[in-house]
């Protein structure tokens, strides 16, 4: 238990560091959309972020805040997993954990997720 309070914990840390830098996440999806010529689609899965990464992105400051985002939320599905793990009977399809997993995959579709 306590591994996964330090899990956590890092990964909040991890989050509030990239919150600072959320202008510049947008703008590396601006600049790599721009290369794919793909400016007209909305960005909407985590794989789309991926090959947009992959194929697409030439600027090492854009490739640096692209694989935080992308490793922040590997990491965060891999916690939800842990979690799941501790007490699997305690998930139920309309648990929020379920629902984090969800959200977390690499092809559900995000273009519909607003920010409170």
């Amino acid at each position: 238990m306590n591994e996964l309070k330090a899990t956590l914990r890092d990964l909040e840390q991890r989050y509030l560091l990239f919150k600072q830098q959320q202008f510049t996440f947008v703008a590396a999806l601006d600049h790599t959309r721009e290369n794919a010529h793909d400016k007209t689609k909305p960005v909407s899965t985590l794989s789309q972020v991926q090959n947009y990464l992959d194929h697409y992105c030439n600027n090492s400051t854009d490739k640096r805040i692209l694989i935080m985002f992308l490793d922040l939320c590997k990491d965060l599905s891999e916690f939800c997993s842990q979690l799941e793990d501790i007490n699997p009977k305690a998930c139920s399809p309309d648990d929020r954990l379920e629902k984090c997993k969800l959200l977390l995959s690499c092809n559900n579709d995000m273009s519909n997720i607003r920010a409170k």
